[in-house]
C-alpha cells in the first residue's frame, strides 16, 4: 500500500514539474528560448563594373519555414556573385582569397540572375577572383559590419520596440514567433538590418534598423 501511495506521489510530482516548466518557458522571450531562425554575424562585400560580390556568415534554419518555430538551425557561409552587365555564362569559376589561404570552386546561376553557393570558409576573406586566366577579375572585399551593431544588438532593440505586442500575445496565450535577422541593401552602399518576428504564414512583425545608429527606419 505504501509503495502504491509513493508511486502516485511521484507521478503527481512529475506532472506538476512539467506544468511549471511549460509555464516558465512560455513566459520567456524568444531570445531566452533560443527561438531564432536566422542571424548574421559577418558580411563582406565588394564590386567592380562587371560584378557585385558578397560573402555572408551566420546561423539559419536548414530548411526555412515561416511557422513561428526555429528548428534545425545550423551555421552557414554563402558566396553571392551578381553580374552587373548582360551575359550568357551559366557557371563561374571563383577563388575566395584570404591573407594566407584560398578556397576555389564553381557556381551556377539561378532564376533571379544571381550565382549563390554555400562554402566552408575557415578564414577571413579579403577578395574574390572570378574567372580564369587573363580574363579573371579580382574584387576586394570590405567588412560591411565592421564597428556596427550586431544581430544580438538589433534583436534587443526589437524586443524593446515590440514589448507591448509580445506581452499582449503572451497574456492572450497566443505568443509563438521565431526571430529572423537579415542584412539587406537597395544600392549596395547603405545596409540595414531586417528583423522580423514571424508567426505563421503572412503573420509577422518587422523592423528595418540602421546598423550604425540603431535607429528604426521603418516598422510593420
Amino acid at each position: 500500500m505504501k509503495k502504491k501511495v509513493f508511486l502516485i506521489f511521484v507521478a503527481i510530482l512529475v506532472v506538476a514539474c512539467s506544468v511549471v516548466f511549460v509555464s516558465c518557458n512560455k513566459d520567456k522571450t524568444p531570445t531566452e528560448r533560443g527561438n531564432i531562425s536566422r542571424t548574421i554575424s559577418a558580411f563582406y562585400a565588394g564590386e567592380n563594373e562587371n560584378f557585385a560580390v558578397s560573402i555572408q556568415s551566420g546561423k539559419r534554419e536548414k530548411n526555412f519555414m515561416a511557422d513561428g518555430k526555429a528548428t534545425d538551425v545550423v551555421d552557414f557561409t554563402e558566396l553571392t556573385i551578381l553580374p552587373l552587365k548582360v551575359h550568357d555564362c551559366e557557371e563561374y569559376v571563383f577563388v575566395i582569397n584570404g591573407e594566407s589561404a584560398t578556397l576555389s570552386g564553381k557556381v551556377k546561376g539561378n532564376e533571379f540572375g544571381e550565382y549563390i553557393i554555400s562554402v566552408n570558409l575557415d578564414f577571413t576573406p579579403v577578395s574574390v577572383t572570378i574567372g580564369e586566366g587573363e580574363g579573371a577579375e579580382c574584387i576586394s572585399l570590405t567588412n560591411v559590419l565592421d564597428g556596427k551593431l550586431t544581430s544580438a544588438d538589433v534583436i534587443n532593440i526589437a524586443e524593446t520596440e515590440f514589448a507591448d505586442r509580445i506581452n499582449g500575445a503572451k497574456e492572450a496565450g497566443e505568443y509563438c514567433r521565431e526571430i529572423y535577422v537579415k542584412l539587406i541593401t537597395g544600392d549596395r552602399q547603405n545596409y540595414y538590418y531586417y528583423v522580423s518576428y514571424i508567426g505563421e504564414g503572412v503573420d509577422y512583425w518587422a523592423l528595418l534598423i540602421d546598423p550604425n545608429t540603431g535607429n528604426i527606419v521603418s516598422k510593420k
